[in-house]
């Protein structure tokens, strides 16, 4: 049991796990509390947030990558610097975010460009600038997340956000049972306010304990050379632009499919699609470590550490298959006992999304390597290539008559290029290691 709770691999993926069922049932006490059309919007305002907020150069993202470096070459100085210049830069671009989107909500009119109907402009403006102060505000002591992984203590940013979502889902409980006959505006506000303030509160303690378990403070006088910043500007542009790729890729499809079949067919992929997603995203929490554990071994030289991993890794896909296959057995069960409506898809519709799941977990494992020692050229080329195809593709395949089916046969199409070039390229940088014994 020690072992277990020692394992930040294995704790990430069980944090994860709470997390998502947290989430789920949030969502269905969030649909009763709010309505349908009102939860609409609620999510609205979380997507468009989630886009805005990718645009910080992957600053949080290289922490990853360059932590582990400077540990490696003890420059405890710079790795200080490194620190205080990222809570800077962060600080200026949620600023910047928040004005940005102050001005924009005077100068354009969002309720007619959301087609939000039910609710003044004035009210609109005030909930939109309301959660966009509580995620700048996040943006920026959100970082404890990418400063946990990175000194390889990835179960901890796990942690804080399970404890989050179990704790928004808590006094989620409270909120209903005590304005149950609020007005809708009103409910609005209260969800923004508990939801902020909450994970405000949680990013702050466990800033507080991360600095205080690595015995870490920022007070130094080096300062962080203009070239180490610029190449982490480079190199976080990079993991930028990945990001917002693999947003477009996988969030492309309800456009398509809206535009094409029209929103019922939306609601269709999105209930199968999220079903799916939940194994995919506890496994992503159980691997995010790596990223700079790889990084670390990598900086070592340690050729054999990164050979093990990849074997490991090898083995235990054999039991996400199982698993994965289990799940899309027992989807059409799952989906009589959660909604209250049945819904029709179109044949092989579960086994297509099965197959883009399994290899997109694999993949994922191999782009982990590429993202911690900060080869990603090729990556990126394979992101350019994909958002480039991917909306030609799949309208291509409604052409051939496959309806909904289309938008993940592109995907899979996609992801089989991806799982042919990128593993290939993950062995043969670690083979090209002198080995460090």
């Amino acid at each position: 049991m020690k072992k277990i709770l020692e394992n930040h691999l294995i704790m990430s993926g069980l944090y994860k796990a709470a997390s998502g069922l947290s989430l789920f049932l949030s969502i269905r006490i969030l649909i009763d509390f709010l309505g349908v059309e009102e939860y609409g919007l609620w999510v609205l305002i979380f997507t468009i947030f989630q886009w805005v907020l990718l645009m910080d150069f992957g600053i949080q993202s290289s922490l990853k990558t360059k932590i582990p470096v400077l540990l490696h070459e003890n420059k405890l100085d710079l790795l200080k610097s490194y620190i205080k210049t990222t809570y800077k830069f962060s600080t200026y671009i949620g600023f910047l975010i928040f004005v940005c989107f102050l001005i924009f909500s005077y100068l354009v009119d969002l309720k007619a460009l959301l087609n939000i109907e039910n609710h003044t402009r004035s009210f609109i403006n005030k909930l939109f600038i309301l959660n966009v102060s509580f995620f700048c505000l996040n943006f920026i002591i959100n970082i404890q997340k990418s400063l946990n992984v990175a000194f390889l203590k990835g179960k901890y940013a796990e942690q804080s956000i399970a404890l989050n979502q179990f704790g928004f889902f808590i006094l989620l409980l409270i909120l209903v049972n005590t304005f149950s006959n609020a007005s809708v505006e009103e409910k609005l506000i209260l969800i923004t306010m508990t939801n902020g303030i909450f994970a405000l509160i949680i990013n702050i303690v466990y800033t507080y304990t991360f600095f205080k378990r690595e015995q870490l403070n920022l007070k130094t006088k080096t300062k962080t050379p203009a070239l180490f910043v610029t190449n982490l500007l480079k190199l976080g542009s990079k993991y930028m632009l990945i990001e917002l790729g693999i947003i477009f890729i996988f969030t492309s499809d309800n456009y398509i499919i809206s535009n094409v079949f029209g929103t019922s067919k939306v609601t269709v992929y999105e209930v199968v699609n999220k079903l799916f997603q939940f194994p995919f995203l506890i496994l992503f929490a159980g691997l995010s470590p790596l990223w700079s554990m790889f990084a670390k071994h990598y900086i070592e030289k340690n050729k054999n550490a990164l050979l093990v991993a990849f074997k490991k890794f090898n083995l235990f896909y054999g039991a996400i298959v199982i698993a994965v296959t289990v799940l899309a057995l027992l989807i059409p069960f799952i989906l009589s006992i959660w909604l209250k409506e049945k819904i029709e898809y179109p044949s092989h519709f579960i086994l297509l999304i099965s197959l883009v799941t399994l290899i997109r977990i694999y993949v994922t494992f191999y782009t982990f390597f590429l993202n911690g020692i900060g080869k990603l050229n090729l990556y990126i080329l394979f992101i350019l290539i994909s958002v480039i195809i991917k909306i030609p593709l799949s309208y291509f395949f409604v052409d051939l008559g496959f309806d909904i089916n289309s938008v993940v046969l592109s995907s899979l199409v996609i992801m089989v290029l991806w799982v042919i070039f990128i593993p290939y390229k993950c062995y043969k940088i670690v083979n090209s290691i002198a080995i460090n014994e």
